[in-house]
């Protein structure tokens, strides 16, 4: 626990409980084609950051009554995206860098583009392939190749015939670069601790996920199905943003870490977050496991959702820095708990001695000069691990370059008009697998589709270039801000932002056939990356999931045994395994839901393989009970595992293995005798029965 001094909290607005709960009905009940969806990552700064850098530019070039301007806001606009997020120096460095590439790049293809289509084309070609292969350096990285990449295919649509004029129009493009550059490192400055505050909010909104989704079904008293969809989805997400916040914590400089409370605060709420995941996976477990009290259930709902409430203050209270709220909420979290060990069957502890493991921030070279020399290192080291036909990343950069040069060429040859645009769908849609690509181009069209809708609709109602300008700003706002949300929704406002800042650009048009414009090269873009997704050197998942299933069966397997012998555990030890377990459970239901996603059809195998990674979920659920349940005592007395029951399990395991491995024909064992077992060693006993006939039965008859 954080011990401050605190102050009594406020309690949480009214119409905040009931925006969150809109906002959670949205994620449950939202469309097939929106494929991400997460309200809580939405980020009103960047997108205030963005539209003042767009907007001033518009508004600028509105005074100078010149149009070219509009190029600057665009080039602000994209100088935001390219930002890496992290340090402020390297905030700075992705800044500058795009800034300077795309200028120097975009120039180039610009130029290209007026001595011909074949020259457009080779530009297009090698920027295209260079943007794309810059993912083998990592996301930060590959967000600037990749921006750069797309403002060539946008400036290869305006050729420049005049030196002396296409210099003053980068010139102009440059100066919306640098200003968006100037405004994020200034007025926007972001706080060394800011990522780490950010990535536990998000930590603790996916915890109140967990409880406020816990005291849905056990009010409605939901059927078992319902509560293995529950820990599939919720389960992940928690543990995913837990991995996110270890990683934002592990990277804060050395310099910043040593003697600094806040640093320290975050810790120690980190740890807290991963004790209160432990307690809510086995609270969820014994709410399923509840009998049939309505009164009980309706009290233990009650507090959950009051725990729900806590847990967003907290998240919130981390985000903003308000330290001296956060001892207060925890002792009301303990206090919660305490009241739903009665209301529960299956009483289970909230523990606050959870050591956080396996965490290790990054020690950075002492010297600028040293980190220079690693880095260039690593760089080097990628670069050469890269240059083979077998590189994922080779083909995919190959695979990009080749179908935007592609659709460059088509629509050049039709002369469709704002043509850049089916490029720029099939540059960023494309990703190097069919499981990646295929769900953004659903996103993307269907976005696209809202969008333009949008466009129209604005473009009836506003006609004067200070109205553009002015409009564009809430567009912007929410599109960036809306970017972390959902890629569909990030299309949906992005579409009307570019249709308007053509519209200033060459102002006159229809705003209703730029629209429609945008949407048909749009939905050219998304069927060309899919076509070569498919047919131009694809890049598919592994087919043999035996390895992310064999991994997550024996890391969950292990806790549970771990967890019925936990007298003789200690808590590290158990801590490493439950987070084993979970990310293992995460990366094989990752990993089976892209090949899934790759054959677009379900087989037998697929039915029996989500089975288990249910059944894991339930493992995993009941291993965290038996480790923090207060009624752990057996019925003979004894607080470890009886020679039976550990000669049961040792033999299952074995039988568990050797199925993995393909070795071993079906084999029933007699179950222990259920009168020296408590409940939950039952449910783990049935537990492992199951796992051990699905794998070795069920797996073999829909091998056929």
């Amino acid at each position: 626990m954080i011990n401050r001094k605190s102050n009594p909290p406020t309690s949480s607005p009214r119409w905040s409980n009931r925006l969150y709960a809109i906002m959670t009905a949205i994620y449950r009940k939202r469309p097939v084609w929106m494929v991400s969806f997460s309200a809580s990552e939405a980020s009103l700064s960047e997108g205030l950051r963005a539209a003042c850098a767009s907007t001033a530019m518009l508004v600028l070039g509105n005074l100078l009554h010149d149009p070219v301007f509009a190029w600057a806001a665009i080039g602000a606009f994209w100088t935001c995206l390219a930002d890496a997020a992290g340090s402020n120096r390297a905030r700075f460095a992705s800044m500058m860098g795009f800034a300077l590439l795309s200028t120097l790049c975009g120039g180039l293809t610009a130029f290209a583009s007026a001595e011909g289509t074949a020259f457009a084309a080779l530009a297009v070609l090698v920027f295209t392939t260079l943007g794309a292969f810059g993912r083998i350096w990592g996301a930060a990285t590959s967000q600037v190749t990749i921006l750069v990449a797309t403002a060539c295919v946008v400036m290869v649509d305006r050729p420049m015939r005049d030196v002396r004029e296409g210099l003053a129009f980068l010139g102009v493009y440059l100066i919306g670069c640098l200003f968006a550059v100037a405004l994020s490192l200034t007025v926007w400055r972001i706080q060394p601790f800011g990522a780490s505050r950010a990535s536990l909010r998000t930590v603790y909104l996916r915890l109140a996920d967990i409880a406020f989704d816990s005291a849905r079904l056990l009010q409605q008293r939901s059927a078992p199905r319902e509560w293995a969809t529950h820990a599939a989805r919720f389960r992940a997400d928690a543990r995913a943003a837990l991995e996110r916040s270890r990683k934002a914590l592990a990277s804060v400089p050395a310099t910043r870490t040593g003697a600094r409370e806040t640093y320290d605060t975050l810790l120690a709420l980190l740890t807290e977050g991963e004790a209160l995941f432990a307690y809510l996976i086995a609270v969820s477990g014994a709410c399923e496991k509840m009998p049939g009290d309505e009164r009980r259930a309706t009290r233990a709902a009650h507090l959950l959702t009051g725990m729900g409430e806590t847990l967003r203050a907290l998240g919130a209270d981390a985000n903003e820095g308000r330290w001296t709220h956060l001892a207060e909420l925890q002792l009301r979290l303990r206090r919660l708990a305490r009241r739903l060990e009665n209301a529960l069957m299956e009483p289970v502890k909230l523990k606050s001695d959870f050591e956080l493991v396996d965490f290790a921030p990054v020690q950075t070279p002492p010297r600028f000069a040293d980190r220079i020399a690693a880095m260039l290192a690593r760089v080097w080291a990628t670069l050469k691990a890269n240059l083979s036909l077998a590189s994922v990343g080779l083909r995919h950069a190959a695979r990009v370059g080749v179908t935007t040069t592609a659709g460059f060429l088509v629509i050049r040859a039709l002369g469709l008009p704002f043509g850049y645009w089916a490029t720029m769908a099939t540059l960023l849609i494309l990703q190097p697998s069919i499981a990646a690509t295929w769900p953004r181009s659903i996103e993307r069209a269907a976005g696209s589709i809202v969008g333009g809708v949008l466009a129209a609709g604005i473009g009836y109602a506003i006609h004067s270039p200070l109205g553009i300008s002015l409009a564009v700003f809430p567009l912007v706002m929410a599109t960036m801000a809306l970017r972390p949300v959902s890629y569909s929704l990030f299309v949906l406002f992005l579409t009307p932002t570019f249709v308007l800042v053509a519209d200033f650009a060459t102002p006159g048009a229809s705003e209703f056939a730029y629209a429609l414009t945008r949407l048909g090269n749009n939905v050219l873009g998304c069927v060309l990356a899919l076509f070569a997704t498919f047919y131009l050197w694809p890049t598919r998942e592994k087919t043999d999931y035996r390895t992310y299933l064999g991994d997550a069966v024996r890391a969950n397997i292990a806790y549970l045994i771990a967890a019925l012998e936990s007298p003789r555990q200690s808590e590290k030890d158990m801590e490493r395994l439950r987070r084993a377990a979970g990310l293992g459970s995460n990366n094989a239901e990752e990993a089976i839901a892209r090949i899934r996603l790759e054959k677009l059809e379900d087989s037998l195998v697929d039915t029996v393989t989500l089975t288990v990674l249910s059944l894991l979920r339930k493992m995993a659920g009941t291993a965290t009970q038996l480790r923090l349940s207060v009624n752990g005592r057996r019925p003979d007395g004894r607080d470890d595992m009886h020679e039976e029951l550990r000669a049961w399990i040792a033999a299952v395991n074995d039988d568990i293995e050797a199925a993995l491995n393909r070795t071993i024909l079906p084999l029933r064992h007699e179950l222990p005798a259920r009168d020296r077992l408590t409940s939950l060693e039952a449910d783990a006993v049935g537990e492992l029965a199951l796992m051990q006939r699905l794998l070795t039965e069920r797996m073999r008859e829909a091998r056929g």
